[in-house]
């Protein structure tokens, strides 16, 4: 996702301080805020400012579609999760949910 600069600060003190909280009370077992690197090292780096990258973890046998249907069914969790865009001006969010192969 990309956050505009000038929310940067205040995105990174809410993921720590609201959303990691919020992923941990519905199943997450570890969460991480990670930001592109914007300096060119290698050739074929892609260079794409402003642009974040949250992880989150759970076990292996988590059921993924419950997460996302209890976030929904709970208000207070839901309007944190829209707090993305609309507090934070998050653009191109991308979702992909990945299964671990070994």
């Amino acid at each position: 996702m990309t956050i505009p600069a000038e929310k940067q600060k205040s995105f990174v003190k809410w993921f720590v301080e609201i959303a990691g909280p919020m992923f941990t009370k519905y199943g997450a077992k570890r969460h991480e805020l990670l930001r592109v690197e914007e300096n060119q090292i290698d050739g074929r780096q892609l260079i794409e400012k402003n642009r974040f990258i949250e992880r989150v973890f759970f076990d292996d046998d988590f059921e993924i579609p419950s997460y996302f249907a209890q976030v929904k069914a709970d208000p207070e969790a839901w309007k944190t999760s829209r707090m993305y865009e609309g507090e934070f001006g998050a653009k191109d969010i991308e979702l992909r949910v990945l299964s671990e192969i070994i």
